[in-house]
């Protein structure tokens, strides 16, 4: 599928044509890359995977381990989190 032809401004920037955003579900603020194919001259545009902080789920690993299931860990982990932060607002306001 070839779309019409764009032009390079200035700072080096080009529109991408409303066919491919569409095809590659791409909206604002979203980010590409260029796979650079250096001997047929030719760029790929992908899209770059949005990042969720779910992603890095166990990549670190815990000093202890918990015996919650993972449901129960995230419950407890909304439950810790507003108590956390009260008790270090309370801290601050102490200081």
């Amino acid at each position: 599928m070839e779309t019409q032809p764009t032009t390079i401004t200035q700072k080096g920037q080009v529109t991408i044509p409303v066919e491919a955003r569409r095809l590659l579900r791409l909206k604002s603020g979203d980010k590409v890359k260029f796979i650079l194919n250096k001997k047929k001259k030719e760029i790929t545009l992908k899209p770059v995977k949005r990042f969720s902080i779910m992603s890095l789920y166990g990549s670190l690993k815990p000093k202890v381990k918990p015996n919650l299931t993972g449901q129960e860990l995230i419950k407890w982990e909304e439950e810790a989190w507003p108590k956390a932060a009260a008790e270090r607002d309370l801290k601050s306001m102490r200081r």
